[in-house]
């Protein structure tokens, strides 16, 4: 059976439809390409022949239309090709392009019906079709951009002559999905159907209803939506989109630039050469680094882990419908909103019931915060939610969410307490960023089932969760903790015990090194702004005044007091000493309390608390090239990556890319903490935190296992 089958009924209308052998859903790769060319040229001959009434596009796949180009064939691509390859490159585009031209410019009318998922290029080949019925409930859209790429199979075209430049733009350079209703809104679908038949019958009904049909921009007297780029009304648009996008983006992501370009240029030309420009602006990108690591990593990498590729085999899933939880503070109660809104029941426990309620009042403003949420919606989530002060209701729960105070006392305390009354069967779950896991279950009496899950704040936004194993924590735990935190729409990775694991240990090497460039009189303001240039959401300073400095402080005592106990020496570093200083001598102790790195002036922007030049640099700021500032700030956390693998606290690459990016902000056109060493060149790596090392000290020594991969050629794969 090929590609695409060929199938004609009584009223002279060929089904065209794709049924890629072998895959659950269909991909734009070599076999497409060539099926393709194959069908429209048999196409073409039946309607030189007579009787063909028009062509309906559809999917032999059940609730799959199409996913869009096959990743792994692009990341064969070499990046270092010369002219002669690029200009063959860049004629493989144009050619993958020419089908869908001919498609729209067959003579008779083209119906596609969306019967599933239309990402990418399934999205272009629909919309290369003169009359688009989607089934309800479907997603389509055009995401290039989420991998470094952008449309080019005369996407970007299409959709720019479809709305308009403006209107085009953002949902080509923020990679947005939009639902088959969305869609219909805007005008890229032109029907809706309930199901298979229905849509089959709708498209075969406009194709008998419109024989003449054309594409719009193939009808005289054409106009693109919006105006042209040189009209009035787009002179804004022209004159500073460029400088707005390469602001939001700090010029690190070539997608976004080329995307806006292309957008513009292509609406100054004809179709067909605004396909030519197209490609050629995809060209680049393809043969971009910034393309290949978000492809690595949030293409082949998160899909791995989407699958399960972290989870173990052969146990069967497990679908919760009652969690509890212990804490209802923000992350407790951050927890409780979500799980609610993903149809499990919970319980939130706390110590008395004014603080229980606390929580479920959160979940409360949560929703009525939330526009996609209507009012029906968040009486019925917080219906699910009982609040109580009481261990016996947590009797029934499936897994308990433990969302404490950072210490053990407290912990060692609920765990016993809450096991007293829960199943053998239930799961505990320790929340904590950074006490050990194995330490923490001695209190159990069924650490086979004690496992640690690490959520982010807010949780209710932030998209990861970091899965902890202890040294008995039993498979069976680690599936359903896996379950659990995919069936909360999180992304988890899994990671060995260990202490701060693999998210908190990591950034903690930047937030140190953020301090220990403010003890040594360098100026925070270059601090902060050379991670954004890094491409960090925030800098070090911001970072740590968010958790709160008290939340540090503290957190370095335990460590402290940990290290003593185990009959080891301990030495406060500037990190600890800074902290100290701001904690107990400035008393400053984060944003939470209005006062930390940054003063926080109510209604006002904030800025660099004046006092660390007074206390740190009164004869004038230290001067170290900026490029070492940037440096220091990243190849840190790569570094400690590097020591996690060689550890096994890391239990693979794409856990460590994934975790970095979604977890602690690591820059995303990197393609995450390992992958920017494979980017960077694991010898130039090497050579660049030796080189750094001898200038700031051993934290940029190369561990035995990069050293051993730079000299073998291994990359992080």
């Amino acid at each position: 059976m090929g590609y695409i089958r060929l199938e004609q009924d009584s009223d002279g209308i060929i089904d065209f439809i794709f049924d890629q052998p072998g895959k659950n859903v269909n991909t734009m790769g070599v076999d497409y390409q060539e099926a393709m060319i194959a069908a429209v040229a048999e196409v073409k001959e039946k309607i030189a022949a007579g009787g063909i009434a028009g062509v309906y596009i559809k999917s032999g796949k059940p609730k799959q239309f199409f996913a869009g180009g096959d990743i792994k064939d692009m990341l064969q691509m070499d990046l270092n090709v010369d002219t002669t390859e690029k200009a063959r490159m860049y004629q493989g585009l144009m050619d993958t392009k020419q089908p869908l031209r001919d498609l729209e410019l067959l003579g008779v009318p083209v119906a596609v019906g969306i019967n599933g998922p239309a990402m990418g290029g399934g999205f272009e080949i629909a919309l290369s079709c003169h009359y688009r019925v989607a089934l309800n409930n479907v997603v389509m859209g055009l995401p290039e951009a989420q991998i470094g790429l952008m449309p080019g199979a005369g996407g970007t075209v299409r959709l720019t002559r479809m709305l308009g430049m403006q209107a085009a733009l953002p949902l080509i350079a923020q990679g947005k999905k939009l639902s088959s209703a969305k869609a219909l809104e805007k005008g890229l679908v032109n029907e809706l159907a309930d199901n298979e038949d229905d849509m089959a019958a709708k498209a075969k009904a406009w194709i008998k209803a419109n024989p003449e049909a054309k594409q719009p921009w193939d009808t005289d007297g054409y106009q693109i939506p919006g105006g042209l780029p040189d009209d009035a009304a787009n002179q804004g648009f022209i004159f500073f989109g460029p400088a707005a996008t390469m602001g939001q983006t700090k010029n690190l992501m070539p997608a976004q630039n080329a995307i806006y370009s292309c957008v513009v240029d292509s609406a100054r030309v004809d179709f067909d050469t605004a396909q030519k420009i197209e490609g050629r602006y995809m060209l680049s990108l393809l043969l971009d680094q910034t393309a290949r690591n978000m492809m690595t990593t949030f293409f082949l990498q998160m899909e791995a882990l989407n699958r399960g590729a972290s989870r173990p085999e052969g146990i069967e899933r497990t679908q919760f419908s009652k969690i509890g939880i212990l804490g209802a503070g923000q992350m407790g109660a951050g927890i409780a909103t979500m799980a609610a809104q993903k149809g499990m029941q919970v319980v939130l426990k706390d110590i008395n019931q004014d603080n229980a309620n606390k929580g479920k009042d959160y979940a409360a403003k949560g929703y009525a915060k939330n526009k996609r949420v209507s009012d029906a919606q968040a009486e019925e989530y917080l219906s699910r939610i009982h609040a109580t002060d009481n261990y016996a209701d947590l009797a029934d729960c499936e897994i308990i969410i433990e969302a404490v105070f950072e210490d053990r006392g407290v912990k060692a305390a609920v765990t016993k307490d809450t096991e007293a009354v829960i199943a053998e069967s239930a799961i505990f779950a320790s929340n904590t960023s950074a006490l050990p896991i194995s330490e923490l279950a001695e209190a159990s009496s069924r650490s086979a089932n004690f496992i640690g899950m690490h959520f982010f704040s807010p949780a209710e936004k932030m998209p990861l969760i970091e899965i902890i194993c202890g040294k008995d924590t039993s498979d069976q735990a680690l599936a359903k903790a896996f379950d659990l935190a995919q069936q909360l729409g999180k992304m988890p990775i899994v990671v060995n015990d260990a202490p701060g694991f693999f998210t908190s240990r990591t950034i903690g090497t930047t937030v140190s090194q953020g301090a220990e460039m403010v003890t040594e009189g360098i100026n925070p303001i270059l601090i902060e702004s050379a991670a954004r240039d890094n491409g960090s959401p925030v800098g070090p300073l911001a970072a740590i005044d968010e958790i709160s400095q008290e939340t540090a402080y503290k957190n370095g005592q335990q460590a402290k007091a940990d290290t003593i106990a185990q009959g080891k020496d301990w030495q406060d570093n500037a990190t600890a000493q800074l902290i100290d200083r701001m904690v107990n001598e400035f008393g400053r102790k984060g944003k939470v309390y209005g006062a930390g790195y940054y003063e926080y002036p109510e209604g006002k922007k904030k800025h660099i608390w004046p006092g660390l030049k007074d206390a740190y640099a009164p004869n004038g700021f230290t001067e170290i090239p900026y490029q070492d500032i940037k440096d220091r700030l990243w190849f840190c956390q790569s570094l400690e990556a590097v020591r996690c693998m060689e550890e096994g606290v890391l239990r693979s690459v794409g856990d460590g890319n994934i975790g970095s990016i979604m977890g602690i902000g690591f820059p995303a056109q990197t393609g995450g903490v390992l992958q920017a060493i494979n980017a960077y060149g694991l010898a130039e790596f090497v050579a660049r935190a030796q080189e750094l090392a001898k200038r700031y000290g051993p934290v940029f020594e190369p561990p035995q296992l990069l050293l051993d991969r730079a000299k073998s050629g291994e990359l992080f794969a």
